[in-house]
């Protein structure tokens, strides 16, 4: 039977916020954070949902900060996230055999430096050596050589007389004077002499590494370490033993002073281990297989690269909501996560050690956790309703623990991520949140940050008529950073302010861009009629772009290309009565014409009905823009050329259609490009038709990245799937199946429902890649256009309707029929729908 022993240590843990006015402990009998982890590390019943979130309650039911996150900091990574820094420790270990070794290790909170520790203590006790491992006390001022006692007072506990007396009775009495074991050993009379403390153990350490044939000693948060021991670290770096130690501290990158950080200009011997962030490769191994591709995806995104910050996301991404969080499930922007009401994060997630902060900076805390990112002094005052001169000893108290850091420029604070700041809000109790909410809104408006009041004010229950102004002048300049949540203004703002058309336009833009193309052609027909008749206040251009991307995002391609005025386009269908009067020659509706025609793979080819954009007509309407024309418009337009020109093989065209979208980009690369992120999907699939996977990778991951962040789920599978493939050329398998699943979910959320059938096909060559079988699937030997005749073949479709269906000739049809029976080997219709369909059937490809 598997047994744990709890031992509780150390003052009580301070409690709510609203714990500081009174100031009182919280009583001994709730656990601290870190003994809360060491119960879920073996309590049978650990998976139950209130373990899972590691959540224990204080007075009045809120939650500790000790429970804010759910398992001890630093912790995280599996043993293959560290392995190289491991294998230097363990030659650092063998090379103190011949002399004594010195490492400092830091990194930022999470990263995994604990954990690293215990591998190589694990390590170095199955090989034999004498391990003393102890660290600096996280709550309040221990005693004097903190660090040292906790490393060496079990061993010195068990030791023999023979080692004090090869110490004598002078040294012994020093180390009586500070270590707990030697009570019986009467101490040095006076006050501690601390040299001589360090000499006694330095002595110490000597002995029991000859005796034991090495000696492991390690410290860690050594940032915390009272300066009795950071002066005994350093006279051990002057005075190494002559004897086989390796001595290894461990400490946070936070403010100096705080850590011995000094110890490596003390010697040319102190060797420096710095962690960085791991891959999101490696990170991704830490998530459960039950993760959806979407959902790991976003918690790698809020990780940054640090295990700690790490959690483990609700099965298919939804999960609880908590306080009104939001907005829907498994995707948002890091923007939401940063304001307002922030979505309630994966569980698990560990980060700075809130649990040893005071009731004074874990209030300032909670108060700026309310307020959010960026936050100044001032607001958190009145939020916290704290003299401001205690909300900076509480910020600077956060300082050092690495929860918020100075926003620079000017005086605003933030914290270190975002999904720090949402647990932390999470965690502050309801209860206070509902009163304290108000105190930051009047704060807020006071101070006239006007997008971080708008975040709030989505949830006002009686907004005034500024505050509908300012809710929609929020969700104006956020749209494209944090579209679901200006649905959420945007709604607001009709239910207090009525209905407008211009507010119906744009939250059905909020909507394509978050992914919900569904919901926003509903709200397109509601007002059409409104913008056909020229209702004043509408900008036409804008609404009949992106109205045709919410159809193309639905795979309604017909009725987007009479929308933008196409020739040969039919079929405009309920809400939708053809072409605008005066836009068809619009640049922007030139260049998504253009998109239409590459998103359906149908360029002028000499075939009847398949004139559906030139891209002549894109290249003249940009060669003529003036030069005040928009240049987020022309990299835009001259990406769609490069994907054209790609596309129809001229490969000259193409690539200075790149050249020229290269250096625009390099020009307007910044907060504006946030509505143009399809830009990067055209100048990645650009780069991959013209075989250069290298440098379609970084144009697609970078789209990629971007649409993650700001939340936009509408380019979510488009990118993902072209990443895929470029990374799956460039023989990064496991990366390309990562993202082709990122693909097949999001078509099937998000829109662009008919590439889920070649992103899995995406992801079964990755798995056979790396498995190292060749791909043999008839899939893989046929073209895009081959598979979509294909499927409708075998969906019992004849030449005459499949052409009809695909806008293409009944020759082409028959064409495309005579490769394919080659291709497979097949030599009628039948066989080849049995052939596809087996094929499909047995690697789960999505039906159409």
């Amino acid at each position: 039977m598997r047994r744990a022993f709890v031992r509780l240590r150390g003052p009580a843990v301070r409690g709510s916020p609203g714990h500081y006015a009174a100031g009182r402990d919280l009583p001994s009998y709730f656990l601290p954070g870190n003994l809360w982890t060491a119960a879920r590390a073996w309590v049978p019943w650990r998976d139950e949902p209130a373990f899972r979130d590691g959540y224990s309650l204080g007075e009045a039911g809120v939650p500790e900060a000790a429970s804010v996150f759910g398992a001890a900091a630093g912790a995280g990574g599996p043993s293959v996230s560290r392995s190289h820094e491991l294998d230097l420790l363990r030659q650092w270990l063998r090379l103190s055999r011949d002399s004594a070794q010195f490492v400092r290790i830091s990194g930022e909170p999470g990263v995994g430096k604990s954990h690293l520790l215990r591998r190589l203590t694990r390590s170095a006790r199955r090989d034999g050596w004498v391990v003393a491992a102890g660290r600096a006390p996280r709550t309040g001022a221990g005693r004097p050589f903190d660090a040292v006692v906790d490393a060496l007072d079990d061993l010195l506990a068990r030791a023999d007389g023979s080692l004090f007396e090869r110490l004598g009775e002078t040294a012994t009495g020093h180390l009586a004077s500070v270590f707990p074991a030697l009570g019986t050993y009467a101490a040095a009379p006076g006050p501690v002499d601390h040299y001589a403390v360090s000499r006694a153990v330095r002595a110490v350490l000597t002995h029991l590494a000859r005796e034991g044939g090495g000696l492991l000693f390690v410290v860690d948060d050594a940032h915390r370490a009272c300066s009795h021991a950071v002066e005994f670290l350093e006279h051990l770096v002057r005075h190494p033993p002559d004897a086989p130690v390796l001595t290894v501290l461990a400490h946070r990158s936070v403010p100096a002073g705080r850590h011995p950080t000094g110890l490596a200009e003390a010697s040319d011997d102190v060797h420096q281990l710095r962690l960085s962030r791991l891959p999101d490769e490696l990170l991704r191994a830490l998530l459960p297989a039950r993760v959806g591709p979407v959902a790991a995806a976003v918690a790698l995104r809020d990780a940054a690269g640090v295990p700690g910050l790490l959690g483990t996301p609700p099965p298919d991404g939804a999960g609880p909501r908590q306080g009104g969080a939001e907005p829907g499930p498994g995707l948002y922007g890091a923007l939401e996560l940063a304001l307002g009401v922030p979505p309630v994060v994966a569980s698990g997630v560990r980060g700075p050690d809130l649990h040893c902060l005071s009731s004074l900076g874990w209030r300032t805390a909670c108060a700026a956790s309310l307020v959010g990112d960026p936050f100044l002094p001032e607001v958190v005052a009145r939020t916290a309703v704290l003299p401001l001169s205690d909300v900076l000893r509480g910020l600077d108290e956060l300082y050092a623990e690495g929860v918020v850091v100075p926003d620079d420029p000017g005086r605003r604070f933030r914290f270190v991520r975002p999904v720090v700041r949402a647990r932390i809000h999470h965690a502050s109790g309801a209860g206070w949140r509902h009163a304290a909410r108000d105190r930051a809104v009047a704060a807020l408006r006071a101070a006239g940050d006007t997008f971080a009041l708008a975040a709030h004010l989505v949830h006002a229950d009686d907004p005034t008529a500024d505050d509908v102004r300012a809710l929609a002048a929020a969700a104006r300049s956020g749209i494209f950073r944090q579209p679901g949540r200006t649905v959420l203004a945007l709604r607001r703002v009709v239910a207090a302010a009525g209905d407008s058309p211009e507010s119906s336009l744009l939250c059905a833009k909020a909507l394509v861009l978050a992914g919900r193309p569904a919901e926003a052609e509903r709200v397109h027909a509601r007002v059409w009629q409104r913008v056909t008749a020229g209702c004043p206040g509408i900008d036409v251009v804008d609404a009949v772009v992106w109205r045709a991307r919410a159809l193309r995002s639905l795979g309604r391609f017909a009725q987007a290309g009479a929308l933008l005025g196409a020739e040969g386009a039919s079929g405009a269908g309920e809400g939708l009565s053809g072409p605008v009067a005066g836009v068809s020659g619009a640049a922007a509706v030139l260049a998504e014409r253009l998109a239409l025609a590459l998103e359906r793979g149908r360029f002028p080819s000499g075939g009847p009905g398949e004139a559906v954009a030139d891209p002549d007509d894109v290249r003249d309407a940009v060669a003529e823009g003036g030069p005040d024309d928009d240049p987020y418009v022309r990299v835009h337009a001259s990406a769609l050329l490069a994907a054209a020109d790609a596309a129809a093989g001229r490969a000259g065209a193409a690539r200075a259609a790149l050249d020229r979208a290269d250096r625009l980009l390099d020009a307007v690369e910044g907060a504006r490009m946030a509505g143009w992120l399809e830009t990067y999907r055209w100048l990645g699939e650009a780069e991959l038709r013209l075989g250069r996977a290298h440098r379609a990778a970084v144009f697609l991951g970078r789209g990629f990245d971007a649409a993650l962040r700001f939340g936009q789920g509408h380019l979510l599978a488009p990118l993902a799937l072209g990443l895929g493939q470029a990374l799956l050329h460039n023989g990064e398998t496991d990366s390309a199946a990562f993202h082709s699943g990122i693909a097949a979910e999001a078509a099937a959320r998000y829109g662009h429902h008919w590439l889920a059938p070649t992103a899995d096909v995406i992801s079964l060559k990755a798995a056979r890649s790396s498995e190292g079988h060749p791909d043999t699937t008839p899939l893989s030997v046929i073209s895009n256009r081959e598979r979509e005749i294909a499927e409708l073949v075998g969906a019992g479709y004849t030449n005459q309707r499949i052409a009809t269906r695909l806008g293409i000739s009944t020759k082409t049809v028959e064409t495309h029929m005579s490769r394919m029976f080659k291709k497979l080997g097949v030599n009628s219709r039948a066989a080849l729908a049995h052939t596809m369909g087996r094929d499909s059937s047995g690697h789960g490809f999505h039906d159409r």
